[in-house]
């Protein structure tokens, strides 16, 4: 991906500028903005939910550091080592029984390991299942969580192994 291309997916996905504005400010045609439109899809949408994410919780971090840590941070429960894979398999297998699996458990969460500790200091977030993060609430340190966790990658380990 070009330099231009990540500016325009940065003003048109992030920023949410106009198609006028882009032109204006990049220098470049609206044809060729489409094009990269078109090209870039899987980069836009990829780009725009973790946009939605960042937004949603509202983080007064900087996207692009918060960006950084999505697309980097180890995609397992820190606490169960659960991936979102393996939830799927659990899933389709008809292993998981949450009445909230319309709404959450789906994929992992962005969980607080410090409750006290704000959710705009990258080193306190990490992804979660939605078992654990139900789990956990404020009330456990994560040292505490420790042993729960591992009980419930012991359970979530015999599950995947029965069928």
């Amino acid at each position: 991906m070009t330099t231009d291309q990540q500016t325009f997916l940065r003003l048109s996905v992030i920023e949410h500028k106009k198609y006028d504005e882009i032109e204006q400010a990049m220098g470049i045609d609206r044809l060729q903005l489409s094009k990269w439109w078109d090209e870039l899809k899987v980069d836009r949408e990829q780009l725009s939910k973790i946009r939605q994410i960042w937004a949603r919780k509202g983080f007064k971090i900087d996207f692009w550091e918060f960006h950084k840590w999505y697309t980097n941070a180890e995609r397992k429960c820190h606490y169960c080592n659960i991936t979102e894979q393996q939830i799927k398999i659990l899933i389709v297998n008809g292993q998981i029984h949450t009445k909230r699996l319309t709404t959450r458990g789906k994929t992992l969460e962005i969980e607080r390991c410090e409750p006290n500790k704000s959710y705009d200091e990258t080193d306190n977030l990490v992804f979660c299942c939605y078992w654990c993060n139900n789990a956990k609430t404020d009330e456990f340190t994560v040292k505490e969580f420790e042993v729960i966790g591992n009980c419930m990658a012991e359970i979530w380990k015999n599950r995947l192994n029965s069928k």
